[in-house]
């Protein structure tokens, strides 16, 4: 897979994700739409913090949000990160995270556009150290952005579904 393939999927998912946001309209702050009874907010923190982890990966200028600040030497596990990004953006408004959430994407496609050291077959450690498996960097990409956010789409379609 070459650089181009994983910025057009990334950039195709996300539109996707965020059109369904979009028709949930006034709901999207408040409505579950997940069997682990997030609202379509709390799914957008949830991905903020796992692309912004590819974004600090791939040398994009965004500084540590406080939970990770937080965490210090700490390893949480998966869910324990998802429960506190979401946890940090529940007091916050929708337009307010739907924002961070384009700015840190936004940041990894300009880092990843402009980068042409990234080898996308290579093992995904070479770009993301905290990676200890043989996935190539594609992988690694894809399993936080594009192969991720449908799971969550299909959430807010099904949330949509219901308000048709």
């Amino acid at each position: 897979m070459n650089k181009h393939e994983v910025i057009e999927k990334i950039v195709l998912e996300r539109a996707k994700l965020l059109d369904l946001v979009d028709q949930l309209g006034a709901d999207a702050s408040t409505r579950k739409v997940t069997e682990e009874g997030w609202t379509a907010k709390d799914v957008l923190a949830h991905c903020i913090h796992w692309v912004g982890q590819i974004a600090f990966g791939v040398g994009a200028p965004i500084h540590p949000p406080a939970w990770v600040e937080s965490a210090g030497n700490e390893r949480p596990s998966g869910e324990e990160w998802n429960r506190r990004v979401v946890e940090h953006y529940k007091p916050m408004p929708l337009d307010i995270v739907r924002r961070d959430f384009e700015q840190v994407t936004d940041a990894t496609l300009d880092k990843l556009r402009r980068r042409e050291d990234i080898d996308y077959d290579a093992r995904a450690n070479t770009v993301f150290p905290w990676i200890q498996s043989d996935v190539p960097v594609s992988k690694a990409i894809a399993g936080e952005t594009w192969e991720h956010w449908p799971e969550h789409s299909a959430a807010l379609e099904r949330a949509v579904a219901r308000t048709a």
